[in-house]
């Protein structure tokens, strides 16, 4: 052989060996316990923060400078001490319209807190600071009843009968059960590590709506994530971070009634190494009595993605791990023809420069073509090395908490609606974005998990370089849109769970973020439209409403496209689902939009008029033959003294709800009522009086 043909072999072969040690070789973090553990003390829970936090960042090639105190022992689960109250009555329902809409959740019998919630009757409103209750059907008589400050960060709301729970999130109480951090302390740590966040969730008896009165004020450490009601049975989530500064205090939570700790949940926890924790408490409550029935503590890593079905309770948490750590790109070194190669770069120390020089070209192509083999398999273990959604299965039975499994998934949820749990399988969609040698790259995938929260079958690498921008699992089958230049509309086939396929895709501009079933064989998209820009890119222009048949599941169809405004545009669908409103029995379609209309014959002069903006909601019937037909439009507010490009006038319609034969449109300042059967009329028009940060949706990571 020649020198020359020997020196490019060796370069190559250096070149991989090299590649495999600087970008291939994950690492190796202990794996979780399938087994769920309970704590016994506080020194236990201390020690196990301090040597699982050692070893995670150890894995990963960090120092490691951690260390933690806890203020109170673990106890046992005590009774609630409001036993008297256990007899509580409420009164039945005050008469409403038997017509009436209720929040948009993603599971039918499973209510989801939001900012306003209705009865048939009444509107029941978090406006600033302030509770407010609207008597708003029938509308000739809308107005306010009531008024109740709020003195901590309202957050959400349920109704129920005359019941009425309000979260709120502020500053802990401490009794003398509950060892307060000593002010030394106190100054010399950090300021985001000293705050301890703490959730209320407060009872009211709302029998007479002019005279609302506080039945129970519950305390629960942490911060408010999400709460669920079901029936009469009311799951809150919340949860603590466990900060790790050394000598920091730590305190298990508990669950407080007038400032008083009447139970300390047990805490339960996995062998599973992580760089941080935090305390995720699931608190129970009857709402008819407002007692609390069962709490349980779990010390996991970070999360707050949730799905819920009727029976139990998923909650998510990414697993982020630090590739760009110590030690994962070896140093240059002098190599000569008689060096072994390093087993660390994948290839066996028994193959030597000389040995390899020996070989015939055949023998060095083979291993050329192992170590390309090896390469690969290790940038496989890496990509679900960098990035995994660990989600833990709880029940929930009539208030009683019972932690089931624990499954994990390589990639990231976009938001509640990448779950669904159907047949007593979990399906999951994710996003992987990887890191590796060659480049970054994303691809999307599909997962179903057994009722023990195991992998049964899998559906990978799905539109590459390309994000979910939503998901509806809907049946056996996942509706799903992914984004990059254009949107391409999936149809998956989940009918044999461990052999997920897709049926069909249809790819057109724009892009979808929220998918509603108008029935079986449609689906309504509600997104962005884009464009190409000069310069070869994509640009967003205005909101994009879309209807697709899916009766064909191999060639799904667009059937319906509406756009409203120019660039700017946005509505409060494409964040939050609670804010769609969609009947098919009254052919009611309601989107909330901030409307932005460019002056394009002036855009290129000097001194050009700002866009024109426009605030309110768009009211449209759903034909699945000729797709959206405009009914009209309700105007809450034009651009006037101000231009709020990213929505904060407090003329920005949040909510849109209806109550017999009227539409109600909610934005900061006021509700508006219009006849369903002429929208361009306004009967009544409650204002709002106070700060205009009314009702701003709770902000829950990417929903």
């Amino acid at each position: 052989m020649s020198r020359r043909i020997h020196s490019s072999l060796a370069l190559t072969l250096l070149v991989i060996a090299a590649i495999i040690a600087a970008g291939c070789t994950g690492s190796t973090v202990t794996p979780a316990s399938e087994e769920i553990k309970k704590f016994s003390s506080a020194d236990e829970i201390r020690q196990y923060i301090e040597e699982n936090t050692k070893l995670a960042a150890e894995a990963e090639g960090d120092y490691y400078t951690n260390g933690v105190g806890l203020a109170r022992d673990v106890a046992v689960p005590q009774a609630a001490a409001a036993e008297s109250a256990k007899g509580l009555s409420v009164s039945p329902p005050s008469p409403g319209s038997a017509d009436y809409s209720t929040t948009n959740v993603q599971v039918a019998g499973v209510d989801e807190p939001d900012f306003v919630k209705n009865d048939g009757k009444y509107i029941y409103v978090i406006s600033g600071d302030t509770l407010t209750i609207v008597d708003a059907y029938p509308a000739s008589g809308a107005a306010i009843v009531s008024k109740t400050t709020i003195d901590d960060s309202p957050k959400d709301i349920f109704v129920s009968g005359n019941r009425l729970v309000l979260f709120t999130t502020g500053s802990p109480s401490r009794d003398s059960g509950d060892e307060p951090v000593s002010a030394s302390l106190m100054k010399s740590m950090p300021y985001y590590g000293g705050y301890s966040p703490a959730t209320h969730a407060v009872f009211y008896d709302i029998s007479d709506r002019k005279n609302v009165k506080v039945v129970k004020d519950y305390e629960i450490d942490g911060d408010y994530i999400d709460a669920r009601l079901i029936g009469s049975n009311l799951y809150l989530v919340t949860r603590e971070q466990v900060y790790s500064y050394r000598n920091e205090e730590i305190r298990v939570p508990c669950v407080r009634e007038n400032a008083k700790c009447i139970v300390t949940p047990d805490v339960y926890y996995f062998d599973n190494p992580e760089r941080s924790y935090a305390f995720t408490t699931v608190t129970s409550f009857d709402t008819t009595s407002a007692n609390e029935k069962d709490a349980k503590t779990y010390l996991v890593g970070n999360g707050n993605i949730m799905y819920v079905s009727e029976d139990a309770m998923y909650i998510s948490y990414q697993k982020y791990h630090n590739i760009w750590r110590r030690g994962m790109v070896e140093p240059a070194i002098a190599v000569d023809d008689r060096a072994p190669m390093s087993s660390s770069s994948g290839v066996t120390s028994s193959v030597l420069w000389e040995d390899f020089n020996r070989m015939s070209d055949a023998e060095k192509q083979r291993v050329l073509a192992d170590m390309k083999a090896q390469e690969e398999e290790k940038i496989a273990k890496k990509e679900i090395d960098q990035s995994t959604t660990a989600i833990h299965k709880i029940a929930i039975k009539n208030g009683a908490i019972t932690y089931l499994a624990r499954g994990e998934v390589p990639g990231y949820l976009k938001n509640q609606f990448a779950m669904d749990e159907y047949n007593n399988n979990l399906r999951v969609a994710t996003t992987s974005n990887v890191y590796t040698t060659r480049g970054s790259y994303e691809y999307n995938n599909v997962f179903v998990l057994d009722s023990g929260m195991k992998t049964i079958g899998e559906l990978t690498h799905i539109a590459e370089q390309e994000t979910i921008y939503s998901t509806r699992f809907m049946g056996d089958r996942l509706y799903m849109v992914t984004f990059k230049r254009i949107d391409p509309f999936f149809v998956i086939d989940l009918s044999t769970p461990n052999n997920p396929k897709i049926l069909g895709k249809l790819k057109i501009p724009g892009y979808s973020d929220y998918l509603h079933p108008y029935d079986k064989d449609y689906i309504i998209g509600v997104g962005k439209e884009t464009g190409t820009n000069e310069w070869g890119g994509v640009s967003t222009q205005g909101i994009k409403l879309a209807l697709f048949d899916v009766r064909d599941v191999e060639n799904p169809r667009q059937v319906g496209k509406v756009e409203i405004g120019d660039a700017g545009s946005d509505s409060a669908v494409l964040s939050d689902h609670k804010a769609f409103l969609f009947d098919r029995e009254k052919n009611l379609l309601v989107i909330p939009a901030r409307v932005v209309r460019q002056d394009t014959t002036s855009m290129e002069k000097i001194g050009s008029t700002p866009p024109q903006v426009w605030y309110g909601a768009y009211v449209f019937g759903v034909d699945p033959s000729s797709g959206f037909i405009l009914k009209g439009t309700v105007e809450h507010g034009t651009q006037g003294e101000s231009y709020y490009w990213y929505g904060n006038s407090k003329n920005e319609v949040k909510r849109s709800l209806y109550i017999g034969d009227t539409l109600y449109t909610l934005s900061t300042a006021k509700i508006l009522a219009n006849p369903l059967d002429e929208i361009d009329t306004i009967v009544a028009t409650i204002t709002f009086n106070g700060r205009e940060d009314v009702l701003y949706p709770p902000v829950r990571g990417m929903e």
